[in-house]
């Protein structure tokens, strides 16, 4: 079985919504086999998107 990962499960991963957020989403995300993980492209463009606008980065650093 395949596991397509959301913007928001990737954002939370960053860290953007505090560190509970991100050590729960952490650990979901480690029971999750690597073969089994997909992002889709779509993703990473939101992704990209969340990183600089809510969390300030750099456009080389997101």
């Amino acid at each position: 079985m395949k596991v397509a990962l959301d913007t928001d499960i990737l954002a939370y991963a960053e860290g953007i919504n505090g560190v509970e957020k991100r050590d729960t989403v952490l650990e979901l995300l480690r029971n999750v086999p690597q073969e089994a993980a997909i992002v889709p492209v779509q993703v990473l463009g939101e992704l990209y998107n969340v990183l600089i606008r809510k969390a300030g980065r750099s456009p080389q650093t997101a």
